[in-house]
């Protein structure tokens, strides 16, 4: 069928080691090769891979042993598939079919916050976060050009219908191409180990993930708790928050510093078990094209409080109860509305009934994308 699918969008980023266009990538790869074997990848050899996806029988090049445009030629390949939108390939597809999935446009939507300064270490990460947000009408004009001038067979997929109209807004000549909006795919026969760390009790703390990345915002929602804790010292729980690198970003200041529990990176069968016996699950993200983490936290019927922005609203409806992420004394109220058993038993009810309804979505919208990238669809 000469298809090369793109593998290096499965593997670790510069910011974090598990990411969800990761995630997606893989779910995707996996339910492609369901239907076939008959399609070519590539990765980098440079960075971690999940074993299974090199034992899984395809052809697989190294771009370290041969650039994607020699595979290219010596494949002759006629459709070209990314789950992350990378200017690298741009220029090496212009003759056949390049279909990306695009999951948001984060770096446009969000304005400028001060919150990145805690994360960023030195000077020289603290004068890039402000020439990033000073940069970005430069960035869209750049970016809008090369999309318009490039002659590759471009086709977009995107992940949420606020993932579609942010596209269209930034990128308003876009507007009159089909963009099909497909949920992203979740693997909900996941097992869990069911073992948490043994300073911990079921239903005896909050969770937090994604902790390196600032734009997740974890950092008020730890003010937020710090605040409460301060307030009610007869609250017996614990707060944990997952891929923290920098323990100090978050520690610093802090006036119960016993109540929090800071883990870095954990494999997914730990985080499930999190995610399953947390009494509630905490996402104070300032923006998302999708966002998993909550309905992750839904199968088990944990109750979820998260920002009402981007495309959060879209996907928890009324399953979440939200906040302004930008507001710490917000987050702190919606904690302690999450402590009270009448509103904790109506959202856990609601989360069960929400990702029941996301999921069967999703099962059908995975199957819709290799039908997609096949070039199946009706």
């Amino acid at each position: 069928m000469n298809l090369l699918y793109d593998l290096t969008a499965t593997q670790p980023s510069s910011k974090a080691k598990f990411h969800g266009g990761g995630y997606y990538a893989e779910v995707v790869f996996f339910a492609l090769l369901k239907r076939t074997k008959n399609f070519i990848g590539i990765y980098n050899s440079k960075y971690y891979i999940n074993p299974k996806i090199l034992e899984s029988g395809i052809k697989i090049y190294d771009i370290n042993q041969i650039s994607p445009k020699e595979i290219i030629e010596k494949e002759n390949i006629k459709t070209f598939y990314t789950a992350l939108h990378k200017s690298d390939y741009e220029s090496l597809t212009k003759n056949i079919r390049h279909i990306i999935t695009w999951h948001g446009v984060r770096e446009l939507e969000m304005p400028y916050d001060n919150v990145n300064f805690y994360y960023a270490n030195n000077l020289k990460r603290k004068l890039k976060s402000i020439y990033t947000f000073i940069m970005k009408k430069q960035l869209v004009k750049r970016f809008t050009n090369r999309i318009a001038n490039n002659k590759a067979k471009l086709e977009f997929l995107t992940v949420s219908e606020h993932s579609k109209a942010s596209i269209i807004n930034f990128f308003p000549h876009l507007a009159n191409i089909n963009i099909p909006v497909f949920y992203p795919p979740y693997k909900a026969d996941e097992k869990e180990t069911g073992n948490l760390p043994q300073i911990l009790e079921s239903r005896k703390f909050f969770l937090l993930t994604s902790s390196a990345r600032w734009e997740k915002n974890n950092l008020r929602a730890v003010w937020a708790f710090d605040e409460l804790f301060s307030q009610r010292k007869d609250l017996d729980f614990k707060v944990v928050l997952t891929g923290v690198t920098d323990e100090k970003i978050f520690a610093k200041n802090l006036k119960n510093r016993n109540k929090f529990i800071f883990l870095g990176y954990i494999d997914r069968t730990e985080l499930l078990s999190l995610h399953m016996n947390a009494y509630a699950f905490i996402y104070p993200s300032l923006n998302e094209g999708f966002g998993y983490p909550p309905i992750e936290s839904m199968r088990y019927g944990v109750p979820v409080a998260t920002s009402g922005t981007s495309s959060i609203p879209e996907v928890c409806q009324n399953a979440a109860i939200y906040f302004d992420p930008y507001n710490v004394s917000e987050i702190k109220n919606r904690i302690i509305q999450l402590l009270d058993k009448n509103i904790y038993n109506e959202y856990s009810a609601r989360a069960v009934e929400r990702y029941k309804i996301v999921s069967e979505r999703q099962k059908q919208d995975l199957e819709k994308i290799v039908d997609y990238i096949l070039g199946e669809q009706s």
